[in-house]
């Protein structure tokens, strides 16, 4: 555990949008933050790009004819218009109303990306402290079918988790939570409590129970993935998942909004849970309605579900199965032939660290990927290159772990003029490429720093 913290009031807010209206929206969604607050709520999730709304429009699509063109443009613009830039004045309302609620809060939204140039949206999980400050952001990775005219894809860089006074906090969004192999980078990153954020329900039904049924029916729990994605990752990764789902009726929408008849809004029928590390409902899921789902958690379940099975730990067998976890994003100024981020590393610096690292390993091999000193300038990269030798060289990297202390982060940051965000992601790519070097398998980094390190 990261913290002495034992209970933990949980909250999966199961609440609608102000349908296509970013203020209305997000005034509705900081009432809720702060009435949660008033029934001793300390975290709280809400569905999928609640502000302003999930487009379950996405199936009507297309350009057939000018009229049907134009109501696809005028569409898309006012979607745009009414999602959230982060940071924005809209954060702001939000973060004053976790601070006033005193609680941790992960909000579901459509994001503006704030990259200069674009107009992209995103679907974004909104990480916000007790304190009312931004903790981080989470873009989904992969949009599903349709979604994919709405949003564009997050990248490396939002496989993140966070401290919180409750423990190390991650989430994923809609079917990431059925992605293996995210699952497993999120308990690398020593997840504790997740969040799930969803834009309804669905079950499956007919012959075999092999068609997926989005019309509003109620089957038995087993009969959707979902139910089997919030328990099983619950179970796999010893986590509590504070999963929540959009509720929205068809009256709630507009009927000047075009595509109101041709859309199927009967799936957006809540199913908000919260599950427990062995696999079971704190809170089932909760259908046809607004409400807060709210469960008691006892954090040291998390100790007895993994003295069973510990995915981290003794249920873990790094030497037959390992992971690779990129935690670089990549932006729009690198050519085909360049290295992910930033100038290539000097070719006489190049040979020196491939012949050093080889004779440390006792053997020749290429030179390290030229990722190392992705982000340092030229002129910084050998005296930033022989500080992290000096602590992380490679005759020290033979136990089981390394510690990095807040004064080492912010020392190397001031030396080389790097945010601690890029200080970590170096020191990372670093012991990746000594571990390519060396025998051993999967170094714990301990960093007493930005949880998302």
């Amino acid at each position: 555990m990261t913290t002495e913290k034992r209970s933990l009031r949980a909250c999966a807010a199961q609440i609608s949008p102000v349908f296509m209206d970013k203020k209305a929206s997000v005034e509705k969604y900081a009432e809720t933050l702060v009435e949660a607050g008033r029934q001793g709520v300390e975290f709280i999730v809400t569905p999928e790009t609640g502000i302003p709304c999930y487009p379950y429009w996405r199936n009507n699509f297309g350009y057939t004819d000018p009229e049907s063109a134009r109501r696809w443009k005028e569409t898309v613009v006012e979607f745009y218009d009414h999602s959230v830039r982060i940071p924005g004045p809209e954060t702001e309302i939000l973060g004053r109303a976790a601070k006033s609620a005193g609680l941790t809060a992960v909000i579901g939204l459509n994001e503006q990306d704030d990259r200069p140039g674009s107009r992209t949206l995103y679907n974004t999980m909104l990480f916000l402290g007790p304190d009312g400050e931004i903790l981080g952001r989470h873009r989904k990775l992969m949009p599903t079918h349709q979604e994919r005219f709405f949003w564009g894809r997050g990248d490396a860089s939002d496989l993140r988790v966070f401290d919180t006074p409750f423990g190390v906090l991650g989430g994923l969004i809609c079917f990431e939570n059925h992605m293996t192999l995210l699952k497993g980078a999120m308990a690398v990153l020593g997840e504790e409590v997740h969040a799930a954020c969803w834009p309804g329900y669905w079950s499956y039904a007919g012959p075999g129970n092999t068609v997926r049924d989005m019309s509003g029916a109620r089957h038995p729990l087993h009969h959707s993935d979902q139910d089997a994605a919030v328990r099983e990752y619950a179970f796999e990764t010893q986590t509590f998942v504070v999963s929540a789902s959009m509720f929205l009726g068809e009256d709630q929408v507009p009927d000047d909004f075009p595509y109101k008849e041709t859309t199927n809004w009967k799936w957006a029928m809540g199913g908000s849970a919260i599950a427990t590390p062995f696999g079971t409902y704190a809170a089932e899921p909760m259908f046809g309605r607004e409400g807060l789902v709210i469960a008691d958690l006892d954090l040291a379940d998390r100790i007895v579900a993994k003295n069973v099975f510990d995915c981290m730990g003794h249920y873990s067998r790094w030497d037959a199965v390992q992971l690779r976890l990129n935690r670089q994003s990549v932006g729009p100024e690198v050519g085909p032939d360049s290295p992910p981020l930033g100038p290539p590393l000097p070719s006489g610096l190049a040979a020196a660290l491939a012949a050093r690292l080889a004779g440390a390993a006792g053997s020749e091999g290429p030179g390290p990927p030229r990722t190392i000193l992705s982000s340092v300038p030229p002129d910084q990269a050998k005296p930033f290159l022989a500080a992290l030798m000096e602590k992380f060289g490679p005759g020290q990297v033979s136990a089981h772990r390394v510690e990095v202390d807040g004064d080492d982060l912010d020392e190397l940051g001031r030396s080389h003029g790097l945010s601690r965000d890029e200080i970590v992601s170096l020191i990372h790519d670093f012991l990746d490429l000594i571990r390519r070097r060396s025998e051993f398998v999967v170094p714990d980094l301990d960093l007493d720093g930005p949880a998302d390190a």
